[in-house]
């Protein structure tokens, strides 16, 4: 259903307002990324026929091949999918292998190295990433776009009009956008993930910022401190959530909850309850069902994602 990672969390409160910046960035700055195909069918199934939107899918230039990644904000780590690795050719790196930390515990995964990737004008030569199966959801995606080569500037997502921008220009790094929004201020971790103070059926709650999640998930064992009574976990088993390194566990699904990110309501929402790794100290992951149909501006330099609606 979506796919998990750790971090260490903190967060700050809310803020109003534009944020601590200086200044907006100039308006016509950045270099936009080209969209590749709509979300899979069983993507669009699983959004239901009142989603928001597809997942932020681009194509990236991997040795030469122009291939669909996953823009990925709730990944630290950029990685690529078997099948990809397969169709290119790579050998696997002898000398790396990375460890991942999902809801079924800790795995190695093997790295391949490509001589080139690039995302628009970014370039990585011999960059060594880890080869990570995905979920059905995922058919046909090379691989996903985390947060060690998204932090290097500045992201715009504005899917519901058709726009993912790099911002590069020092400009923008650490700048408002251009545009109308609310500011909420973000702690960046070490890793380089975005945990979002939002409420959460009238509570405060702790939540990562995922652009790469289809859904958003409730960690199981906090329902409680939301007001979801124990006897949601009992309901029948409405499918499975995949970790990063292609672990599973059952899901169900809780209607009729309400989440606040910012002056942005979202009510009477279905809400994921699944585990979530011990080592993911938030209450959720925050998906594409509430993103998608927002405009969002994600500073890394500033510790802000910006929120307005659409320009569609």
């Amino acid at each position: 259903m979506t796919r998990l990672t750790t971090l260490p969390a903190l967060l700050a409160a809310l803020l109003l307002g534009t944020g601590a910046a200086s200044a907006a960035c100039p308006a016509g700055e950045g270099e936009r990324l080209i969209l590749a195909a709509p979300a899979s069918p069983a993507v669009r199934a699983l959004l239901g026929p009142a989603a928001a939107g597809p997942l932020p899918i681009v194509l990236a230039q991997a040795n030469g091949a122009a291939l669909p990644f996953v823009l990925d904000t709730g990944s630290s780590l950029t990685m690529l999918r078997p099948e990809a690795a397969v169709a290119l050719g790579l050998t696997m790196d002898p000398d790396r292998s990375t460890p991942i930390t999902g809801v079924g515990g800790t795995s190695r995964l093997p790295n391949a190295v490509l001589r080139h990737f690039a995302i628009g004008r970014r370039v990585f030569p011999n960059l060594s990433i880890p080869v990570a199966p995905g979920s059905e959801e995922e058919g046909g995606i090379a691989g996903i776009v985390g947060a060690d080569l998204l932090r290097h500037g500045a992201l715009e997502l504005d899917l519901p009009a058709g726009r993912a921008v790099l911002h590069d220009s020092p400009a923008c790094i650490d700048a408002a956008p251009p545009w109308p929004a609310e500011a909420i201020p973000a702690e960046v971790t070490s890793e380089g993930l975005v945990i979002l103070p939002l409420r959460l059926n009238g509570r405060p709650a702790r939540a990562l910022l995922d652009t790469g999640a289809v859904r958003t998930v409730l960690r199981q064992d906090r329902i409680a401190n939301f007001g979801i009574p124990a006897s949601a976990l009992r309901a029948p088993s409405a499918g499975t959530v995949f970790g990063t390194g292609g672990e599973a566990a059952e899901f169900r699904i809780h209607e009729g909850a309400t989440l606040n990110l910012g002056r942005y309501v979202t009510a009477a929402m279905p809400i994921v309850l699944a585990p979530l790794p011990p080592s993911l100290s938030v209450d959720l992951v925050l998906g594409q069902d509430i993103l998608g149909a927002r405009r969002l501006w994600l500073s890394y330099a500033a510790g802000r994602l910006w929120v307005g609606p659409s320009a569609r």
